[in-house]
């Protein structure tokens, strides 16, 4: 019989890093759906496309933005972009979990279990998740932000895979396709740190209100459900509130022709000097929104995965 997997402290009773991979790959699959809508028009608001503006030229809400394009393209056109990000989010989230719970396990090894558990060590271990998951991701969002905002009834953009050879054929492989890349980068390594950090410190202290001087590891089935979609949440909206100028750069990026802009910095700049400092805060709401119902189910899904898991093992998790 094959071994349990463990994690690198050797407790069969911790997810090991195998097990954090599953549950991420199907736990984004299951975000995403319920919230790509929300991201189109998002990136929409972002990029200024021309569906985001009225026939005068003046700015549409979200609302006048998912409108228009329901009545352009219908319902479908909510979910224009999927593809690429629905083959690969589950691959981003399974190696930005699995990234994240082997750095703690590392942590854990070489600097004991207290130091591993301080808040800097969460923000290291995060960041680390941010870095090696954006390699995944930003290929994967410059086809879905390319096939979010661009109107062409040509079926050269129908398609993630059309969307990708034709941005092969016209740019090549790197600039065709990792357009942007850095620009992920930037973001996802702050925000990624904020991410699991807010997530492990909220669930905690929920845990902690609502068990008392109980052991949090104690707390009824309700309870650890209740402080996971509430910590999963608030992880969600609580990375946006520091990063989203980064992230509406990074659209930008990504929707233009590759050396459109030079960098980050760049794009910031430009879209300033033209449209006014707002314009980095432009599609905030959505992104809010959607952060909430996103991450809170990501991480009840990747919890329940964890769960089944272990019971295929033969494992109680009621208590870890």
């Amino acid at each position: 019989m094959a071994s349990t997997p463990t994690t690198t402290s050797g407790r069969r009773d911790v997810p090991s890093v195998y097990d954090h991979a599953i549950a991420g790959q199907i736990a984004g699959m299951v975000g995403l759906t319920l919230v790509h809508p929300l991201d189109t028009v998002k990136s929409r608001l972002q990029t200024g496309c021309a569906l985001a503006q009225t026939l005068d030229g003046r700015r549409r809400g979200a609302y006048g933005v998912a409108v228009n394009l329901l009545r352009k393209d219908g319902a479908k056109g909510l979910y224009r972009g999927i593809t690429a990000p629905m083959m690969a989010y589950g691959a981003i989230n399974a190696v930005a979990f699995s990234a994240n719970a082997g750095a703690k396990d590392f942590l854990r090894t070489t600097l004991g279990a207290e130091a591993a558990a301080s808040a800097p060590a969460g923000a290291l271990t995060g960041a680390f998740a941010g870095l090696v998951s954006s390699f995944v991701r930003g290929p994967a969002e410059r086809l879905k932000t390319v096939q979010q905002v661009i109107d062409c009834d040509s079926g050269r953009y129908r398609s993630a895979t059309s969307t990708a050879l034709t941005l092969v054929k016209e740019h090549g492989v790197v600039r065709g396709l990792f357009t942007g890349t850095g620009a992920t980068i930037a973001r996802e390594i702050p925000q990624c740190a904020v991410y699991f950090l807010t997530y492990d410190k909220v669930k905690s202290a929920c845990l902690r209100a609502l068990c008392g001087d109980a052991d949090a590891h104690d707390a009824p089935a309700a309870a650890r459900a209740g402080a996971i979609v509430l910590a999963g949440g608030s992880a969600g909206a609580f990375q946006w509130l520091l990063t989203y100028p980064l992230d509406v750069t990074k659209s930008r990026i990504q929707a233009a022709p590759p050396h459109t802009y030079s960098g980050v910095i760049d794009c910031a700049v430009k879209s300033v000097v033209k449209e006014g400092p707002l314009v980095l805060f432009r599609g905030l709401n959505m992104a809010l929104l959607r952060a909430f119902p996103l991450h809170a189910s990501i991480f009840a899904s990747c919890e329940a995965v964890h769960t089944m898991l272990a019971r295929a093992r033969g494992i109680d998790r009621s208590n870890s």
